[in-house]
């Protein structure tokens, strides 16, 4: 395939991004520190749709894989979806500013609710384009640096949108907040969403045209007699926990430990740690890439979670006041495992579909995809509900502004050390008992050839 079918696919790791980050990050310092939203009721708004949205997932790529049409299986709908989330995405800043905390929470439920809907419809059939476009086991695994690239590209911007928006440029941060909302939604999550559906070429359409019904039950079944699925489940699990407990307390680090309450100037800083990951991350896409051609992937991922593990050290040293800069050491030890599993997960799931059609005869691309989607979800939601119910824990009130109390800095620096040096010893651990390296998918895509043919 070439550069350009890459290109195209590529741009859609940026609205990916954006559908699982943008509203978590951009309703902290909207909903909760300028609306006065109280924690907990963002941790349930957070938490209810996405967990709604999970279980849609499956039934969308159970759709996906028996949907046929002149324009394939998947374009159509990652066209649907693309429109939908781009409109839900600026409807959720429009709420009504004079609202109390149930009608505030209502609103962020069901604008979130029709956007995870969109969302679904693009994302799903999206991953079953991205496992299905080659057969190569290392192309793989260029495809989705591009995927990774432009998913990065998305991180290096999607802190600063509440800085710019609070800043003299608009009349205030609500005005500020719903013009780039709009903007965000109808450019990224919308324009950027549909070049997949427009250049992208489908590669099984024609060969799966005539093959038996895809089911639900059996498809799930099938994927979690997988050991190598059930450990990346796992692995992708123990990310997501992590990743939202360390980006959503750093937040609070940040604003109320190192700079005293102020939201402006703490929100800056989390969106220069932002860029700084996003940039360590695209840096490191060419040698975690290089270095899973040769040693294999599952390897390299482990190699990037020793760093991590030095990395819990970093921040607990790292996030104290004074020389804020020292805050942008973290990213060069915690970062590479990031853009490590945004490039060579789904590499490996594509090598599990494989997997899955040897065994059991259909392409269901869109179902695997589907489920991992599901337990990504709702992984999100249990890690969005538990770091805001563990902020809680900690004592921490919002009212106090800068001086909370010791106990509970002394708490979220903890959480934020052990969860993350907890996430790379048992990441190491499940990586061991990963079954396909490059022998194992090399037998299984010769095996398949021999039996249907090869794939353009």
């Amino acid at each position: 395939m070439g550069f350009g079918e890459k290109l195209a696919l590529g741009v859609g790791g940026l609205p990916m991004f954006l559908g699982l980050a943008a509203i978590g990050s951009f309703a902290t310092p909207f909903y909760q520190m300028t609306l006065k939203l109280d924690p907990v009721w963002l941790a349930a708004a957070l938490t209810v749709p996405r967990f709604l949205d999970a279980f849609i997932d499956p039934l969308v790529g159970r759709f996906s894989d028996n949907f046929h049409s002149r324009f394939g299986r998947r374009r159509p709908l990652v066209a649907l979806g693309a429109i939908v989330q781009a409109l839900a995405f600026g409807m959720i800043w429009m709420v009504p500013t004079g609202w109390g905390q149930v009608a505030l929470t209502a609103w962020l439920v069901a604008t979130q609710i029709v956007f995870y809907l969109g969302y679904s419809f693009f994302s799903v059939p999206f991953l079953a384009l991205q496992y299905e476009i080659t057969p190569d086991y290392d192309e793989r695994t260029r495809v989705s640096s591009f995927v990774g690239f432009f998913g990065k590209a998305g991180e290096m911007g999607y802190n600063y949108i509440f800085p710019i928006a609070s800043s003299v440029m608009f009349a205030s941060a609500i005005v500020g907040v719903r013009t780039l909302g709009w903007v965000v939604g109808f450019i990224f999550l919308g324009l950027v969403a549909l070049i997949p559906a427009l250049l992208v070429r489908e590669r099984y359409f024609h060969k799966t045209a005539k093959q038996e019904t895809v089911r639900l039950l059996p498809g799930i079944a099938a994927a979690f007699s997988s050991r190598a699925f059930a450990v990346l489940v796992a692995l992708t699990l123990l990310q997501i926990v992590a990743g939202m407990f360390a980006s959503n307390l750093d937040r609070y680090i940040l604003v109320y430990y190192l700079f005293d309450g102020d939201v402006a100037v703490g929100e800056t800083w989390k969106g220069h740690l932002s860029l700084a990951y996003a940039i360590v991350g695209i840096l490191a896409i060419y040698p975690v890439s290089w270095l899973a051609q040769r040693i294999g992937k599952t390897q390299t991922v482990a190699i990037t979670f020793v760093l991590v593990f030095v990395g819990a050290l970093g921040k607990w040293l790292l996030y104290t006041p004074g020389h804020e800069w020292k805050i942008l050491i973290d990213p060069l030890l915690c970062g590479p495992v990031w853009i490590a599993i945004n490039i060579l997960t789904p590499a490996m799931l594509a090598d599990i579909c494989d997997e899955d059609e040897l065994r059991g005869g259909l392409r269901r691309e869109g179902l695997f995809g589907a489920i991992f989607s599901w337990i990504q979800k709702v992984g999100y939601s249990t890690a969005f509900f538990g770091a805001f119910l563990s902020l809680d824990l900690t004592g921490f009130d919002a009212a106090l502004g800068g001086d909370q109390t010791p106990e509970t800095i002394l708490r979220l620096r903890l959480i934020l050390a052990l969860s993350t040096a907890a996430w790379a010893v048992f990441a190491i651990v499940l990586l061991r008992a990963y079954p396909l390296d490059r022998k194992r998918a090399h037998e299984i895509r010769a095996q398949l050839e021999a039996r249907r043919g090869k794939v353009d």
